[in-house]
This record gives structure tokens, C-alpha cells and sequence, in this order.
């Protein structure tokens, strides 16, 4: 049981690694589509710094909402692998469960963050991010980065909780805790 532990354990920390680095990559590239008020990349490569702090707030808040979606995915694996198998769970269930879970969490962190700049976008009508953002305007950087991430940090706990009560959770078997 001991050996078992440390495997899923090593498995779990090479899934989060794996995890995160393709979390952040799809999360930057998905947030170049989704704000299209200027081009991430040419902003970057002309050391634009506002977009630097705004895109560097977005993939921290995503992040950091995506990481409490994950929470219930370790335990299901870790369930699955360290329990004893009551249930016809198969592998390939239990994959089809997490990845539905992870992709799930993705999507509402995604849309939250993107909502959440356009509402304040909407809100703030006498200033106009988007224009002055291009124009390299710390300050405005700074401010929609602090929106962002204060929106996570208020979202992110609900996040985790509205996935696990929309992706079912399989029964998977019995813990004994005495003879």
C-alpha cells in the first residue's frame, strides 16, 4: 500500500505540472482571441507593459480559479487508485469524469475573466482601457489587472464548487476505517 501511495502521489504531482504548463499556454492563447481591442503578441515584442501586467493578471486569476476545479480531479484519482474497487468504474470512466471536470472549470474561468473586463469596461465610460492600453498606459494595466485578479479571488472558491455539483462524482467504493 505504501508504494502504491508514493506512485499515485508522483503521478499526481506529474499530472499538475503537465496540467498547469498546458493550462497557462491554452489560457494565453485563448486570451488572444477573446480580446481583440489589441494584439498580445506585437504589444509584448514592443515591451508594451501594461499588456504585459494585464495579460500576466489574467493567466494568475485563471489559474487560480482553474486550481480549485482541480482540487476534486486529484481526488478522484486518488480515490480511484487508493480505495477498494466496489464499483464497474473503469479507468477510461473516471478519465472521461476529470477531463470533463478540468475542461468545465477551464471554460467558466475563461468566461468569468472575460466578462468581468467588459463589465467594468462598460462601467467606466469615461475612460477607454482597450485605446489607452495600446498606448501603453501603466496605470490602466494596472488597474484592469487588479480587477481581475480581485474578481478571482472572489469567484474561485464558487468555482470549484459549481463544477463538482455539475460533473457527477462516481461512487467509487468503501473506506474502512476498522474491522
Amino acid at each position: 500500500m505504501y508504494i502504491t501511495r508514493v506512485l499515485v502521489s508522483v503521478f499526481e504531482f506529474a499530472l499538475t505540472v503537465v496540467m498547469s504548463v498546458l493550462i497557462l499556454y491554452v489560457n494565453y492563447k485563448s486570451m488572444r482571441l477573446m480580446h481583440r481591442d489589441y494584439n498580445e503578441a506585437e504589444e509584448l515584442k514592443k515591451q508594451n507593459v501594461a499588456i504585459a501586467i494585464l495579460l500576466a493578471a489574467l493567466l494568475f486569476a485563471t489559474a487560480l480559479m482553474v486550481q480549485k476545479g482541480i482540487g476534486p480531479i486529484i481526488s478522484l484519482v486518488r480515490i480511484y487508485f487508493l480505495t477498494p474497487q466496489d464499483s464497474d468504474l473503469s479507468i477510461l470512466k473516471m478519465v472521461a469524469f476529470a477531463v470533463s471536470q478540468l475542461v468545465l472549470v477551464f471554460v467558466i474561468a475563461q468566461f468569468t475573466v472575460s466578462f468581468s473586463l467588459r463589465f467594468y469596461g462598460k462601467l467606466t465610460t469615461d475612460i477607454e482601457e482597450g485605446e489607452e492600453l495600446k498606448k501603453g498606459n501603466v496605470a490602466v494595466g494596472i488597474v484592469l489587472a487588479a480587477v481581475v485578479l480581485v474578481v478571482a479571488m472572489y469567484v474561485s472558491e464558487g468555482i470549484g464548487s459549481l463544477t463538482k455539483a455539475l460533473v457527477p462524482q462516481p461512487s467509487i467504493g468503501r473506506v474502512q476505517i476498522m474491522r
